[in-house]
């Protein structure tokens, strides 16, 4: 059997646990949910920087921005593990990412770190995948700006589906 001796539950991250379903979810807010909420209403009232971009341009970053903002407030992701299906859900607004995947063929799963490069520097993410026995991995859930984030749902799953990882904490995160 499988030999866990786990990473503890990380901040902004929740789990009940019952006898057929695990269920992980989190909070998205993070202090640059601020920024993006400031940048919102700067574009919105087209002050300073803003006052030269036209106004429908303007009003459509407006509308993005605003949501993308609210969002990061108000919104959790959800991962519920079943013996059929691991689904993963975003609300109360609506967000990209939100799909169920049958777990009959997971054969392993491993966290993976992207770096996004943008000209004010860099930022660092984490994401879930699901190895199937035939067929491309697939992403499971992302956005995690924390390692112990992606392992702890990770080690969450495979305890579920009791796949076995022998010294899984010892598992160098693929790049």
């Amino acid at each position: 059997m499988a030999k866990y001796g786990g990473i503890g539950l990380p901040r902004q991250m929740q789990v009940k646990r019952r006898y057929n379903l695990v269920e992980i979810s989190y909070s998205w807010f993070r202090l640059s949910n601020i920024f993006i909420t400031v940048l919102a209403v700067g574009v919105s009232y087209g002050g300073g920087f803003f006052a030269d971009i036209p106004l429908l341009i303007r009003l459509c970053l407006a509308v993005i921005l605003t949501y993308i903002a609210i969002a990061g407030w108000i919104n959790k992701t959800r991962i519920r593990i079943t013996d059929k299906h691991i689904s993963v859900s975003h609300s109360p607004l609506h967000w990209m990412g939100a799909k169920v995947v049958d777990t009959c063929g997971i054969t392993r799963l491993y966290s993976q770190k992207k770096e996004f490069v943008s000209t004010n520097g860099y930022s660092i993410f984490f994401a879930v995948f699901a190895v199937p026995e035939n067929g491309e991995d697939i992403k499971l859930v992302g956005g995690f700006t924390e390692k112990q984030q992606a392992l702890f749902v990770q080690q969450e799953i495979e305890k579920y589906l009791g796949i076995d990882t022998e010294d899984w904490l010892v598992r160098k995160m693929l790049e």
